[in-house]
């Protein structure tokens, strides 16, 4: 009986030794760190001491991860490790369950613990040996939120639309100097104030009826530079004309007008056009003679 006792103090005193030897230093290596709910991690590590069964006693190390536990998403993970010896490279992949891993911090730990295998026998009392399970490593990863995925809006969403036709103008003085009756580029515009009247064609939309698309007008003062981030003018639905208002300007000013439906989907047409002069033609007056 008091051999049996010292083998067991013997065996607890080894077991602390190892156990103070180890403590949580071993090195785990998490890839990636960062993941989203199905992300499949890989862990990496050496074993820091081997793992078994040596004679009556059995040593395994079990592979635990814990994160946040709200809403139906998987909050833990525990994985038993197959023996091995001293240094051994292991990699050990957690892959989440179908509802996914639950977003947030996750920690996780290896921990060695020790059994006694002895079957009593007439003559021969096992030990009683207690060596509580330690922590050998301890590591972390993260998961984030799942993207909201915003589906693609299929083509036939935005409206078709051949963009603007013209873009006319009369001076309030009349047609400059040189100007003819015929429509002519926007440079002969002099500093006078006019508007623009512009026409298109009604676009059509697989959803919107014509009546109810609306037009954003895009004015420039050069050739291509017009900000579609933010249109100069908007009509109401179903309109295809509008006559900007009048201001004073010089040079030439420059149009598109693109289309847009009621679930705020817009066609990308970039038709430009540059602003001329048509004013109605000069009539003068016939003298008749007179029938006696």
């Amino acid at each position: 009986m008091c051999c049996t006792l010292a083998t067991a103090l013997l065996a607890v005193m080894a077991g602390s030794a190892v156990a103070a030897g180890l403590g949580p230093t071993t090195k785990v290596t998490v890839k990636p760190g960062s993941g989203t709910p199905k992300t499949h991690f890989a862990l990496r590590f050496r074993i820091p001491a081997a793992t078994g069964r040596f004679g009556s006693v059995q040593i395994a190390d079990t592979l635990s991860v814990t994160g946040p536990g709200a809403g139906n998403c998987q909050s833990r993970a525990t994985r038993a490790l197959r023996p091995a010896r001293k240094g051994a490279r292991v990699t050990v992949t957690l892959k989440p369950a179908k509802r996914g891993w639950c977003a947030g911090k996750w920690r996780g730990t290896i921990v060695q613990s020790e059994s006694e295998r002895c079957t009593p026998t007439a003559g021969h009392v096992c030990p009683d040996i207690v060596v509580a399970p330690r922590v050998i490593a301890s590591f972390r990863f993260r998961v984030k939120p799942a993207a909201t995925h915003t589906p693609t809006q299929p083509t036939g969403d935005v409206p078709s639309f051949k963009g603007l036709v013209s873009a006319v103008t009369c001076p309030s003085g009349g047609p400059h100097p040189g100007a003819g009756p015929s429509a002519n580029p926007g440079p002969v515009i002099g500093p006078d104030e006019s508007g623009y009247t512009l026409t298109w064609a009604a676009a059509t939309d697989p959803v919107t009826p014509s009546s109810q698309i609306v037009y954003e007008i895009f004015v420039a003062t050069s050739p291509g530079a017009e900000d579609y981030a933010k249109p100069s003018y908007t009509t109401g639905p179903g309109a295809t004309s509008f006559s900007t208002p009048a201001q004073v300007h010089s040079g030439t000013l420059y149009f598109v007008v693109r289309a847009r439906n009621q679930a705020g989907r817009e066609d990308a047409n970039t038709v430009e056009r540059a602003g001329v002069v048509s004013c109605p033609p000069l009539t003068t007056p016939q003298r008749q003679s007179a029938r006696w």
